[in-house]
């Protein structure tokens, strides 16, 4: 369902992501791991189009990004870490104007939205201007307006940061869903917990760079740890990807050593 090879974006002398290659299937999950900076965002906004990459390609279900951007962005739902909602209109008609920039018939775009809006428990403040609504429920519009349309790829940054632990479980049992019927999801987080319990395969970024992409027991492999013998238990996900970014921190900093 996406295919991204070689993808590299630069800002001025800043290079914000070099040389990404993954690949998702359809009901497929990559969660990509990294702390602020790493290139976990400017990779999500290139592969949804939003962003034109400055090497590489992207692939949508067969379609490529540069050849038919529009074809590509009706097939992805884009759930950005700032929900940016229009203030000034209520969630019902914000959605219901989004429904039909998605293209969906008004019956159709009215039944999901009071489903989504009673799923997400905003059926009460679905008439209040979005203006008023706290952060969470601000969230919860974006994973909404992001997967109205049925996308067959989500690409979400930090889809649960503002949420209660309630509330989070209801958007992962949603995502989990949406994987069910044949989405492919990309997901950023730091949640370790989420990582493991979402994903089939996980990347580890770094200062732009995809350090190492698989599943965990792959991570496991490549990060060098071995079992905790006094407990007898597998290193956790931080561990592992302590280990694999410490790692590419050295090799990195070797590769300067000898260039310079």
């Amino acid at each position: 369902m996406l295919e991204v090879d070689g993808l590299a974006k630069r800002y001025g002398e800043v290079l914000a992501l070099r040389d990404l290659s993954v690949r998702v299937d359809e009901g497929e999950c990559l969660v990509l791991l990294g702390r602020n900076g790493a290139g976990k965002t400017t990779a999500l906004r290139c592969m949804a189009g939003v962003l034109l990459p400055s090497a590489g390609n992207v692939k949508v279900d067969g379609i490529d990004a540069a050849d038919d951007p529009a074809a590509v962005r009706a097939l992805v739902g884009l759930m950005p870490e700032v929900p940016g909602l229009y203030e000034r209109m209520s969630a019902r008609s914000y959605l219901d104007h989004f429904g039909a920039i998605y293209d969906l018939e008004p019956s159709l775009r009215t039944r999901r939205i009071g489903e989504l809006l009673e799923l997400f428990e905003l059926a009460d403040a679905g008439d209040r201007w979005l203006g008023t609504y706290s952060k969470g429920m601000r969230q919860k519009v974006a994973l909404i307006r992001a997967t109205l349309h049925r996308p067959r790829l989500v690409l979400a940054d930090e889809p649960t940061s503002a949420l209660d632990p309630d509330s989070a479980r209801r958007a992962w049992n949603y995502l989990k869903d949406l994987q069910k019927d044949g989405c492919a999801l990309v997901i950023c987080t730091h949640s370790m917990e989420e990582a493991e319990n979402l994903a089939g395969d996980i990347g580890i970024m770094s200062a732009g760079r995809a350090l190492a992409v698989g599943s965990i027991v792959e991570l496991r492999r490549r990060s060098g740890l071995k079992t905790h013998q006094e407990v007898r238990e597998l290193p956790s996900l931080q561990d592992i990807y302590l280990a694999i970014v410490g790692n590419g921190a050295a090799e990195h900093e070797l590769a300067e050593t000898r260039s310079a």
